[in-house]
């Protein structure tokens, strides 16, 4: 049986479920896998959605293999029918809206740099009048899909093994975690184990009664028969590998040093610009703390102001650039007759002009 998205929530048995994505490495590789993630979506069940009265905005990674955009295209207007599409990177999208985070409000400046800590990966993208800087371009391979997996690790050595429940420790990852402000200060803290601010327990959930874990509130007993997962300093502890990579094993750059090199990498007379319209996005921005750390950091290895901001829902920040970008109609947009007279090739060129 095959579960897509939400249907996975009429499952008994969450932590035996095998879970497939359509993306390696944050190129979409498994396009069995996508197709029936877009049949649920567009299903009447759940977005009810006529493809042929519908205009898409498909994001895709920075750099995306040709074949990759070929093939999307295709099965975009040629198996769907949709209306009219928009392809772009996530962090095109991103800095669409970077006036209101950085002005509260206008036109994008001149010069901005995205870092979209995404999934897989996170990239450092400097833009000048909204178009890449693409020499400049760093990628980090450090990303949320990473950190889950370290955390995993981590605790499966430490306290239970959970090394097969990556549906867990995700949500674990996202209720506990942080970035800490001060890595060795609040390490010291974590080993004086009685007074350590950090300490807290998690409620496993048994997904008979509750599908969901939660934070046990020390005010409370803990319910009946439950699995409890002790957490202190692997909270600040994993979210740390995006500053120092090395520390799981890969060799480059921390997200701050990727940032600097990204700045350097652009005509001097941007830099100062730059460093000052830094736009955090992508679900891993979500974690608490990040933006400030990342801004500290980075002020350390740079002259001039260093300005970090980040909107209130990273995850959903390129989405809603799209919702604004669907409410113009323009030139970014390819409908089905375009495609039809430039064909596979043109299309593809056609969006990458806009990068």
């Amino acid at each position: 049986q095959v579960l897509v998205g939400d249907l996975a929530d009429s499952s008994t048995d969450l932590a035996g479920l095998y879970y497939r994505t359509p993306f390696e490495r944050g190129y979409l590789t498994r396009w069995d896998v996508q197709l029936a993630v877009w049949d649920r979506v567009l299903s009447d069940r759940v977005l009810a959605c006529a493809p042929g009265d519908t205009h898409l905005i498909l994001t895709e990674p920075q750099f995306n293999f040709g074949q990759i955009k070929r093939s999307m295209d295709e099965i975009v207007f040629e198996e769907y029918g949709f209306a009219s599409l928009v392809r772009a990177p996530a962090s095109r999208l991103s800095v669409l809206g970077a006036g209101d985070l950085i002005y509260g409000g206008g036109p994008a400046p001149d010069c901005a740099l995205v870092v979209d800590c995404g999934h897989a990966f996170t990239h450092i993208v400097p833009y000048a009048h909204e178009r890449a800087v693409t020499a400049a371009v760093r990628r980090v391979d450090v990303g949320g899909r990473l950190l889950t997996n370290y955390l995993k690790e981590t605790v499966s050595f430490r306290y239970w093994d959970m090394m097969d429940e990556t549906y867990i420790m995700n949500a674990v990852k996202e209720k506990c975690c942080f970035v800490s402000q001060d890595f060795a200060r609040d390490l010291e803290c974590a080993r004086a184990k009685r007074q350590c601010p950090y300490a807290l327990e998690y409620v496993l959930p048994d997904f008979t009664t509750s599908k969901q874990g939660f934070i046990r509130d020390p005010a409370n007993g803990a319910p009946e028969g439950c699995q409890l997962l002790p957490l202190c300093n692997e909270r600040f502890a994993v979210p740390e590998a995006l500053f120092h990579p090395l520390d799981v094993g890969i060799e480059q750059l921390g997200i701050h040093e990727a940032v600097v090199q990204a700045v350097g990498a652009c005509p001097e007379p941007m830099r100062a610009v730059l460093l000052a319209n830094i736009v955090l996005t992508g679900g891993t921005a979500a974690l608490p703390g990040l933006a400030e750390r990342l801004q500290r950091e980075v002020q350390a290895l740079a002259t001039g102001t260093v300005r970090v901001v980040a909107p209130d829902a990273p995850m959903r920040w390129a989405w809603r650039n799209g919702c604004r970008l669907a409410e113009q109609p323009g030139k970014w947009r390819v409908t089905r007759a375009q495609y039809e007279e430039m064909g596979g090739p043109r299309t593809i060129a056609h969006f990458d002009s806009f990068l």
